[in-house]
């Protein structure tokens, strides 16, 4: 019988964000799978290791293989479940054979650092996604947490949500969360920079201080 799939959220990149949970069960895993920056703290460990680029298909079957005889770990920044690696993974693997470790999600810390409660808030990534439907959201909803990509940046994305007739947001723009040039800065909404979050980060809206 084949071991279950360890499912690891790491946190937002500094290990001190890393559960010790999430540390035990990687240390005790034969193989780890993820991105080259997630497992990059983890090579002195002297593992099998497997980065995932745009080989999601190979990936599946790397794991399928390996967890035969051997523990995968597939190691997620943030929390798996969180517009993360969990849905392609249920996918493709039944629901019983997958171990879910939460991790601390880069949204949580964001709104930590803003002192910012976020039950109420609504959720939208356009990573890998397009806009369709984000203005309207926006309209609707007083708090929406973004997560953006390089491509969709905050000035694009402000750009296209202006243009939809939205104006007088407050934004958050929160980039490089837990590491040492992390950087939280505070804009209207037609005022946010081209250059603003180029390598992906949370953008906070709200029509309010929080």
């Amino acid at each position: 019988m084949a071991n279950p799939i360890r499912v690891i959220g790491i946190g937002p990149g500094n290990p001190d964000y890393i559960t010790p949970l999430a540390v035990a069960l990687i240390k005790s895993s034969d193989v780890l799978v993820g991105g080259e920056r997630i497992l990059a703290p983890f090579a002195g460990l002297g593992k099998e290791s497997y980065p995932v680029r745009n080989n999601l298909k190979e990936m599946v079957k790397f794991i399928e293989d390996r967890r035969r005889d051997r523990v995968v770990a597939v190691l997620a920044s943030g929390d798996p479940g969180f517009y993360g690696i969990l849905e392609y993974l249920k996918k493709h693997f039944p629901r019983e054979e997958l171990q879910v470790v939460p991790g601390i999600s880069s949204v949580q810390l964001a709104c930590a650092r803003l002192c910012i409660s976020w039950q109420d808030a609504v959720f939208y990534s356009v990573h890998g996604r397009n806009m369709e439907g984000l203005a309207e959201l926006v309209r609707l909803n007083s708090k929406v947490i973004v997560l953006t990509d390089p491509q969709k940046t905050p000035g694009v994305i402000a750009r296209e949500l202006v243009s939809g007739g939205i104006s007088h947001r407050k934004v958050y723009i929160c980039e490089n969360l837990s590491y040492e040039d992390e950087r939280i800065e505070e804009y209207d909404l037609a005022g946010i920079p081209q250059n603003v979050g180029a390598s992906g980060c949370v953008m906070l809206i709200t029509d309010s201080g929080g």
